[in-house]
């Protein structure tokens, strides 16, 4: 049954996110039907779908859970925060398990314990009562109490229906067979087999009288025992019990991994007292094991945190690492309690899609079959002209078929935004009622599609940014009244194309940034001094938080305000060759800007030359080309810079940022590219520009993957290698 099991898992999956969407829809509204039926409809198929493989913990939690639903249809009860809270750990719950069923084709070993939970918990959410049933056991099953622990763990925490099965002495002559009969008991926990009677020597054995007597514990309704034991009700006892719950050691704090381990010995060693060299070279030393230590717990985004600290004072530094090693600095939020193994990856793909795919495939093999065709022509001695028209007009339909072709399998991993739009309202939710917030979540351009890559690289930087508008942004209800404003505020994540790329927008109504704030913060930082800060302007001084360690919070939580997730949100955009832009209005709000390509399969790059070689560059990333007259170019001291758009913007020299040898030719003027830097125009020179070309970037592998300046190698139509730069390391 292994392909209907995993049909199991997909199908779980699908049912468990339906029911989370239409839950938070009927909290939103507790009168809308079509969210009750919705979410009745996917419980209801997921009770089918465990009951076909025989979970009988997964069932009966699901199933307390359209006993609730039920409950609110028939107007016994009303939605409420608890209830949904108590819901939406149901439905968590699940997700977990789906997740341990997958990898290790079993529930958890408390998944009995944990179901039970959730129905008292469901039952006390619905006004019931909160305590299970009562715990004392009948006359006549006091072997239950002594059960040792190891017998009861099964059924620990659970009402259970309890059976003494004393069969009569003649039972084989009547018919009866106890011990299948024992076997057909449902969802059975314990069985028991004892001697009813003193073993007689086995001289005297007697096969035909039944010497045995059976106690067993079922997860069965007593009514389907009492119809299982119909022919001997005069043998059978049957109560409802309650197993106590088995007392849990107290959980042993978890010891740090060895990542967090070696960090925290980095700050301990970066702090040690010293002359100015032996401090120089410990920072070195420092700075090279954090960056081995990162790369080898899969970290590297969070390495161009450590880059950026690492060019600030040893204080700054310091807090870095130490903030590095209490865990990844954007993390998803926890849906779960348990935190098992991650769900395998899947691609769902239209069918459309790969009948288009297949159809251009079939195209590309007819337009093939002509080459052995003009080849022979070419042994037969076929003219040349018109050996070269053939090859022409067979380029010219492979061209067509592989453009085709490319577009049909970069279509292929297309796939809506709305997937890492989904758990935005559940983070949004969860969070506001932690916080005493009010806030109401707008979706838009969930339909906007983008390559896969590109959605997994959006999601964390996603959820920071929303976690960031509801701790920062959003002000408590009183703020917002006392400032003129409604309650409930309003975030709104806006997702569209726009050439050729991506834009997603977060944007809220809350208190907005104080640049002054952020002025102040990277000054005590070490990022600044007081002078160079005041010479900011307020939008260029709202890019400071992008910088390690700078945060405008003055407390840290586990939401935020270490001054590390907003530069990691950064890194983690650029390194897919978008950029982050951000606008505030103090008292009005703020509003962030992702600005991502399209797909990473196929990068679009704008092609220069430099001493001999090709270079490249994001699209993304170049604002404009032009030639600057040698006399445009101000000098002061070995900085220089040049006036465009009536804006002095630095200029830097592509030679000198890979260590090549200067340009001694004569030239009426400089090729400039100018380029956007994380919100910061800046302009390259360069010995010429290229025209744009859309390659398949390959990564650096081996000990080439060390330079960091390099983004990866692509090969032109013509041959020709090309390298493209990662401008933000070269700079």
């Amino acid at each position: 049954m292994s392909a209907l099991f995993e049909q199991f898992v997909l199908e779980s999956r699908d049912l468990l996110e339906a029911a989370g969407a239409a839950l938070l829809r009927l909290e939103r509204d507790p009168a809308d039907k079509a969210a009750v039926n919705d979410l009745f409809r996917a419980l209801h198929t997921l009770k089918g779908a465990t009951a076909l493989f025989d979970m009988a913990p997964f069932t009966r939690m699901v199933h307390a859970g359209e006993d609730a639903l039920m409950a609110m249809r028939d107007g016994r009860a009303t939605m409420s925060g608890d209830l949904a809270d108590r819901l939406l750990e149901l439905l968590d719950t699940g997700a977990a398990w789906v997740d341990e069923l997958e990898h290790g084709h079993s529930l958890p070993d408390h998944a009995d314990a944990r179901a039970q939970a959730l129905e008292v918990a469901l039952r006390a959410a619905l006004g019931g009562p909160a305590e299970a049933a009562d715990t004392s056991i009948p006359a006549g099953f006091a072997w239950v109490n002594d059960l040792p622990e190891t017998d009861r763990a099964k059924a620990a925490g659970r009402a259970v229906t309890a059976i003494t099965y004393d069969p009569a002495e003649e039972c084989f002559f009547a018919g009866d067979d106890p011990l299948d009969l024992c076997r057909r008991i449902p969802d059975l926990l314990l069985l028991r087999i004892e001697s009813a009677v003193a073993w007689p020597p086995l001289t005297e054995l007697d096969p035909y009288r039944c010497a045995l007597r059976f106690r067993a514990l079922s997860g069965a309704p007593k009514d389907r025992l009492t119809h299982l034991f119909r022919g001997v009700p005069d043998q059978v006892s049957l109560a409802t019990v309650t197993i106590p719950a088995l007392a849990e050691p107290a959980p042993l704090a978890a010891p740090p991994s060895l990542a967090t381990a070696l960090l925290r010995e980095q700050v301990r060693i970066l702090g040690l007292p010293g002359s100015d060299e032996e401090t120089a070279a410990r920072r070195a030393a420092v700075l090279r094991a954090a960056r081995n230590i990162l790369i080898a717990e899969g970290r590297d985004v969070e390495g161009l945190t450590l880059e950026r600290a690492a060019e600030g004072p040893a204080d700054t530094l310091m807090r870095c690492i130490a903030s590095l090693a209490d865990g990844p600095a954007v993390t998803s939020p926890a849906t779960s309690a348990t935190a098992g193994p991650p769900a395998r990856r899947t691609l769902r793909v239209d069918a459309e899609r790969m009948d288009r795919l297949m159809a251009l495939v079939s195209e590309l093999v007819v337009a093939k079959g002509s080459l052995p065709y003009l080849v022979r022509e070419a042994q037969e001695g076929r003219s040349a002209d018109a050996l070269v028209h053939g090859i022409k007009e067979a380029h010219g339909r492979i061209d067509s078929i592989v453009g085709d072709l490319q577009d049909a399998v970069l279509r292929l991993r297309l796939l809506p935004l709305s997937r890492v739009f989904d758990p935005l309202p559940r983070l949004v939710r969860d969070t506001a009622r932690r916080l005493g917030k009010s806030v109401e979540l707008h979706l838009s351009g969930g339909e906007t599609e983008a390559d896969k890559d590109i959605l997994d690289i959006l999601g964390e930087p996603l959820l920071h940014l929303v976690r960031n508008a509801l701790d920062h942004g959003v002000e408590t209800p009183e703020r917002r009244r006392a400032a003129g404003k409604p309650e409930v505020a309003a975030l709104r994540v806006r997702a569209f194309q726009d050439s050729g790329g991506v834009v997603v927008e977060v944007s809220d109504d809350g208190a907005g940034i104080d640049a002054e704030a952020v002025r102040r913060k990277a000054v005590v930082q070490g990022a600044m001094t007081a002078e160079q800060a005041t010479a900011l302007s307020d939008t260029e001084a709202l890019r400071l938080i992008f910088l390690p360690g700078v945060s405008t919070s003055e407390t840290v939580s586990d939401l935020s305000g270490r001054g590390v997730g907003m530069d990691a949100v950064r890194g983690a955009v650029e390194q897919a060759g978008g950029r982050v832009e951000v606008a505030s209005t103090p008292g009005a709000g703020t509003r962030f800007r992702l600005v991502l390509p399209l797909t990473m399969m196929v990068t679009r790059l704008v092609t220069v030359e430099t001493a001999g070689a090709l270079y490249g560059f994001p699209v993304t990333l170049v604002t404009g080309m032009q030639r600057v007259p040698h006399g445009a170019i101000r000098r002061m001291k070995h900085a220089e810079s040049v006036v465009v758009q009536d804006a002095v913007v630095p200029l830097l020299r592509l030679r000198r940022l890979l260590n090549l040898p200067e340009d001694e030719r004569e030239r009426s003027g400089e090729a400039v590219l100018l380029m956007d830097f994380g919100g910061q125009p800046m302009a390259l020179v360069v010995d010429a520009f290229l025209e744009r070309a859309d390659v398949v970037l390959k990564p650096m592998t081996g000990l080439l993957a060390r330079l960091r300046g390099y983004a990866g190698t692509a090969v032109l139509g013509d041959g020709r290698l090309l390298l493209a730069l990662n401008l933000r390391e070269l700079v």
